[in-house]
C-alpha cells in the first residue's frame, strides 16, 4: 500500500538535491543519483496496474510485494539522508557556509543492490498482477433479506420514492452512494417494502451483488424467477431464458441491485435480464459505495445517501438498546453523549448499541459514562469490528491517493483540518509533487470515494462539489475511518499514533518513520524516550504532536536526525528549542513559543513552511520583536506564518521568490522598500496591527498604498488588534485612497473605522469574490451603494458595525449568493432595486442584528428555480432563539426553534459527503 508513496518521497529527495542551491555535487554523485531516478521513473505506472484490476481479485500476495518494494526504498533513502547530513557543517557553527560540498560516491553499492531489487521485483509484481486469484467466497445472493432496522432519513427515502413513482411508467436507472455503513441498503430496503411501492411495481427483485459477484448470466436468471414470482431453488441456475419470459406478465417491475462494486457489474447484469422483460416500465436502483465505479454515462442520476442527525442518530441508538421500552431518564443525557460520539454513521452506531445491549449493567449509569467517556473498550472494540466492512473501500483506492488518505488519520477527534495544511505537510514529505495535485485527491476522495467530510471555503459555499469547487476550507476523516488509517498507517510504519505507554513497545516503534504522540507527558516518561531513541528517532521523518494543549516544556530531544515536519503547536516552549537547528532536512516547522527566534534558523535551509504562534500575546515594553533578517537568505519558504512580530529586510533588495503565504506580521513589512520585488509571488498576506487610544490612525492608508503594489496578492487579512473607533470622519474624505491589488479575490477588514465613502475603492474591483468586514471596519450610519458595483462579490460579511441605512443600486451585488449580517443592532433599512437580483441569494444569515432585517429577509423572493434559506438568531431573549426558513419559488417553509441545544445541532452537522 506505501510502496508508491515510497517512491514519491525518494524521486522529491533526489530532485531537491540535484536542484538544491546549498549543495556542489561532483559529477559521479550527480550521476549515481541520476541512475537511480530514471529507474524510478517507470515505477508509478508500474504500481498504477493495480489500479484497472477487479476488486473481485484477491491482493494478498501484490500487497506483500508491495512491503517489500517499499522496504527496499526507505533502507537507500536512509543511507542517502544520512550521508547528506555528514558533509553538512556542524551545527555548532552560527551560520552554513552558501556552498556545501556533497560526496556521494559512497552510495554505489546501495544504488546497485536498489536497482537489481526493483528490477527483480518489477518482473515478479506485474506477474502477481496479471494473475491475481478470485476472492472467495462468492458474495451474491438472491431474494430480499427483509429487515428490522428503525433507521430514519424520512426526506431522503420521500424524495427518493416519489421521483420512482414519478416515473414509473419508463425506464429508470438511480443509484444509491455513500460510505461503508452510512445506510443505503436500509434506504432501499424502506423503498423495496414501502406500500405505494408496492401497488406501483407489481413484479419486483433484490439482489445483493457483492464485491465478488456470481455470473452475470446466473444474477440475470434470479432476477427473473423473482420478477415471475418462482422461489428460487438450489437448481435454478439451469432454468431456461425462454421460459422465463412467457411466464413474465406485461407489468412494471423494480430491480434492486445492492452493493454494486463496479458499474461493468450492473451493465452486464442488466445486459442479460432487459431483453426478456417486455415492458418497458423498469426501474432499477443501485446501491454502492464509490460514485466513480458506477459510470455516469450508464447511471446518471442518484444522490449520497446522508448521515443521521443527532436526533435520528439518538432515536437509531435507544431503538437497537431497548427496543420497544423508552431510554430511562437516568441514562437520556448519556445516551445523547454516545450517539454524539457516532457522528451519524448507522453502522457504527448499531455496533455500539449492540455491545451495550450485550452488557449485564445496560441500566447502570456509571457503566454508560464510562462508555461516553471512552474509558472502557466498547467504541475500541466497536471500531475494531466495523474494520472489517470499512477496510476493503481504502485496500482497494488507487495507488495515488492511498497515502494521502492515510495521512488524515494523523489528526485527532473534532480536528477540521484546513486543506492547505494537508496538502503542505503531503508536500514535505514528499507525496504529493503540486498544491494543484493534492486539491485533486482530496475532491476525489470526497466525491469520487465518499470517504472523507468536508466543508466549503466560504465564496464556494452554494457551488456544486462535483463541478465547480477545487479546494475546501477544511476536511477531516469519520472516527470510524480515522480508525482504520491508524492501523493501515501503524502496520505499514508510515506512522504511530501514541496516547499511553504501552502504545511505545518495541515492536510497534521499531522501524515508524512518523510519531503522533497526542499524550505530550509520555515525552516526560524515561521509559518512553529510551523506546524511541532505540527503535525510531533516527530514521523518523515526522513529529505531530496533536491532542490536548500542554502549556508546560517537556523535552523532546531524543535522537531524531532526518525528521522533515514538525508541527508542535500544541506543545508549549518557553525558549527557541535550539536542537531543531541541526535538522536539516526539515521542511515544515510549527511551534508555540514567546521567546525570540534566533539567527540560525537560516541554517534550516530546506524549510517550506515556517509557524511560530505565543503561548500568550504579551507585548514587551521597549524594543519590538522582529523575525530575524536572516530569514530572507531561507529561499525555499513557501509558507510563513509568525504572529506579532515585525519583519524588516536588509538595505540590499533580496527576494523570497517561493513565498506564497505571509500571515500575523505587524505593519514593519509596509515599510520594506521595493516589497513587490522581495515577495513577489505572495498570495496571501495577513497582516496585524497594533494601535493607541492616541495614535492616527491615517497611517492606514500607506499600508494599502504600499500593498497595492503586490500584483499577484489573492487575500488580504488586515486587521487592528485593539480597535478604538472614533467617532466623525477621522480619513481625509479622498476617492482612491484606499488602493488594493487589482487581482484580489478576497478581503477582510477589522477595526479600521473607515468611512463608508471608502467602499467606493472596493466596488470596482473586479475579481472580489468574499467580502468580510469586522468590527467597525468602516463606520457610518449610511452606505450607499453605486451602479454596477461588486459585480463578482459572492460572499458578504458585516460583524459589529454601527449602519442604520444600507441602500444598493441596480447592477450591483448580481453574483452575491450568501449574505451575513451579526450584531448590527442599529441596522433598520436596506433598500435594494427590483433590478438588483435578490432571486440569486441562497443564504442569509442574521445573527443578534435588528428584527427589521429580519422583516426584509422575509420579503425576498427567490426564483421558482431556487431556494432562499434564511436563519435569525437572537441571544438577547432569556432563551435564545433561532428562526429559520427556506423560500422555494412562492412558497414559505417556516422551522421554529428555540431550544439552545437543537440551534448548536443545527450548526454542528453542516458536513456532508458531496
Amino acid at each position: 500500500m506505501t510502496a508508491y508513496g515510497a517512491i514519491s518521497s525518494l524521486a522529491e529527495t533526489m530532485n531537491n538535491i540535484l536542484h538544491c542551491s546549498r549543495f556542489s555535487l561532483d559529477g559521479r554523485s550527480q550521476q549515481i543519483i541520476q541512475v537511480v531516478i530514471n529507474e524510478l521513473q517507470p515505477w508509478r505506472q508500474i504500481l498504477e496496474r493495480l489500479d484497472k484490476t477487479s476488486p473481485s481479485k484477491s491482493r494478498k500476495k501484490v500487497n506483500a510485494l508491495d512491503g517489500r518494494i517499499k522496504e527496499a526504498i526507505w533502507k537507500f533513502e536512509d543511507s542517502l539522508e544520512f550521508l547528506l547530513i555528514q558533509h553538512i557543517t556542524s551545527s555548532q557553527l552560527e551560520t552554513l557556509p552558501e556552498i556545501v560540498s556533497t560526496d556521494l560516491q559512497s552510495l554505489q553499492n546501495d544504488a546497485d543492490s536498489l536497482i537489481q531489487k526493483l528490477k527483480d521485483m518489477e518482473k515478479e509484481y506485474i506477474y502477481e498482477v496479471e494473475n491475481m486469484p478470485q476472492d472467495e467466497p462468492i458474495s451474491s445472493s438472491f431474494g430480499f433479506p427483509g429487515t428490522n432496522s428503525k433507521m430514519r432519513l424520512s426526506d431522503q427515502f420521500q424524495q427518493l420514492k416519489n421521483d420512482i413513482l414519478r416515473d414509473h411508467f419508463n425506464f429508470g436507472l438511480r443509484r444509491l452512494v455513500g460510505t461503508a455503513g452510512v445506510g443505503k441498503t436500509t434506504l432501499a430496503m424502506q423503498i423495496y417494502q414501502d406500500p405505494e411501492i408496492h401497488c406501483k411495481f407489481e413484479c419486483r427483485a433484490w439482489v445483493t451483488v457483492g464485491r465478488v459477484p456470481q455470473p452475470a448470466s446466473i444474477i440475470s436468471k434470479g432476477i427473473l424467477a423473482q420478477l415471475c414470482g418462482i422461489e428460487i431453488t438450489q437448481g435454478d441456475e439451469e432454468m431456461d431464458y425462454y421460459s422465463l419470459k412467457e411466464r413474465l406478465p406485461d407489468k412494471h417491475c423494480l430491480i434492486v441491485l445492492d452493493d454494486v462494486w463496479e458499474e461493468e457489474d450492473a451493465w452486464r447484469i442488466t445486459r442479460h435480464t432487459f431483453p426478456y422483460i417486455q415492458n418497458q416500465s423498469v426501474q432499477v436502483l443501485l446501491t454502492g459505495r464509490h460514485r466513480i465505479l458506477m459510470n455516469d454515462y450508464y447511471f446518471p442520476s442518484g444522490f449520497e445517501v446522508r448521515f443521521l442527525n443527532e436526533e435520528e442518530s439518538m432515536e437509531l441508538l435507544c431503538v437497537k438498546v431497548f427496543g420497544d421500552e423508552i431510554c430511562p431518564p437516568q441514562l437520556q443525557k448519556v445516551a445523547i453523549k454516545i450517539s454524539k460520539h457516532c457522528e451519524g454513521l448507522p453502522l457504527l452506531i448499531v455496533t455500539v448499541a449492540g455491545f451495550l445491549s450485550k452488557s449485564e449493567q445496560n441500566r447502570d449509569l456509571v457503566y454508560w459514562n464510562d462508555v461516553a467517556e471512552m474509558r472502557n473498550s466498547v467504541f475500541q472494540d466497536a471500531y475494531d469490528e466495523i474494520s472489517k466492512v470499512l477496510f476493503p473501500s481504502s485496500d482497494y483506492l488507487p495507488q495515488n491517493l492511498k497515502m494521502t488518505f492515510l495521512f488524515l488519520g494523523v489528526f485527532p477527534r473534532d480536528y477540521d483540518t484546513p486543506t492547505s495544511k494537508i496538502i503542505i505537510m503531503l508536500m514535505a514529505q514528499g507525496f504529493l509533487s503540486s498544491y494543484e495535485s493534492g486539491c485533486k485527491y482530496l475532491k476525489e476522495l470526497n466525491y469520487d470515494y465518499s470517504l472523507i467530510l468536508r466543508i466549503l471555503k466560504t465564496v464556494d459555499k452554494s457551488l456544486l462539489v462535483e463541478f465547480e469547487v477545487t479546494e475546501f476550507k477544511t476536511c477531516w476523516l469519520h472516527s470510524s475511518w480515522r480508525h482504520v488509517c491508524r492501523v493501515e498507517a501503524s502496520k505499514n510504519k508510515f506512522y504511530h499514533v501514541l496516547n499511553k505507554l504501552d502504545d511505545a513497545e518495541d515492536e510497534v516503534l521499531k522501524g515508524q518513520r512518523g510519531l503522533c504522540p497526542e499524550n505530550k507527558i509520555l515525552f516526560g516518561i524515561k521509559d518512553f524516550r529510551d523506546s524511541v531513541r532505540l527503535n525510531c528517532a533516527s530514521i523518523a521523518r515526522s513529529l505531530l504532536c496533536y491532542g490536548p494543549y500542554h502549556q508546560y516544556p517537556i523535552h523532546i530531544d531524543v535522537g531524531f536526525m532526518l525528521l522533515r515536519e514538525i508541527d508542535a503547536l500544541t506543545q508549549r516552549f518557553y525558549t527557541f528549542p535550539t536542537e531543531i537547528l541541526t535538522l536539516v532536512q526539515l521542511k515544515y516547522l510549527a511551534l508555540t513559543c514567546n521567546g525570540e527566534v534566533p539567527s540560525t534558523i537560516s541554517k534550516l535551509f530546506n524549510l517550506r513552511v515556517l509557524i511560530i504562534h505565543p503561548h500568550m500575546k504579551i507585548r514587551h515594553r521597549g524594543a519590538p520583536s522582529y523575525v530575524p533578517m536572516e530569514i530572507w537568505d531561507m529561499k525555499e519558504l513557501e509558507h510563513i506564518e509568525i504572529l506579532g512580530k515585525s519583519l524588516v529586510a536588509p538595505s540590499h533588495v533580496v527576494s523570497l521568490e517561493k513565498l506564497s503565504t505571509l500571515v500575523g506580521v505587524n505593519a514593519s513589512i509596509c515599510t520594506i522598500f521595493n516589497l513587490s520585488q522581495r515577495i513577489p509571488n505572495i498570495k496571501k498576506l495577513g497582516i496585524q496591527i497594533e494601535v493607541t487610544p492616541y495614535e492616527d490612525h491615517n497611517d492606514l492608508l500607506s499600508c494599502f498604498d504600499c500593498i497595492s503594489t503586490l500584483e499577484s496578492l489573492e487575500t488580504l487579512k488586515l486587521s487592528i488588534t485593539n480597535p478604538v473607533i472614533k467617532k466623525g470622519n477621522v480619513f481625509p474624505m479622498i476617492d482612491g485612497a484606499l488602493k488594493l491589488p487589482c487581482n484580489l479575490k478576497k478581503l477582510h477588514l477589522s477595526g479600521m473605522g473607515f468611512p463608508w465613502k471608502y467602499m467606493n475603492d472596493i466596488a470596482s474591483m473586479p475579481n472580489l469574490e468574499a467580502l468580510k468586514l469586522r468590527s467597525y471596519a468602516f463606520q457610518g450610519s449610511h452606505w450607499n451603494v453605486k451602479n454596477d458595483c461588486f459585480r463578482s462579490l459572492k460572499f458578504l460579511l458585516i460583524e459589529e458595525s454601527d449602519l442604520v441605512q444600507w441602500k444598493s443600486r441596480r447592477g450591483s451585488f448580481c453574483e452575491l449568493a450568501v449574505l451575513s449580517i451579526k450584531h448590527c443592532y442599529k441596522l433598520e433599512i436596506i433598500r435594494i432595486p427590483s433590478l438588483f437580483n435578490p432571486h440569486d441569494l441562497e443564504e442569509i444569515e442574521l445573527e443578534d442584528c435588528n428584527p427589521l432585517v429580519l422583516t426584509w429577509a422575509t420579503q425576498l423572493q427567490p426564483r421558482l428555480t431556487c431556494t432562499l434559506r434564511v436563519t435569525f438568531s437572537s441571544s438577547f431573549d432569556e432563551k435564545p432563539t433561532t428562526i429559520k426558513f427556506k423560500r422555494f419559488g412562492t412558497i414559505l417553509y417556516d422551522e421554529y426553534k428555540d431550544d439552545h441545544e437543537e440551534n448548536e445541532e443545527e450548526n454542528e452537522n453542516e458536513y456532508t459527503y458531496i
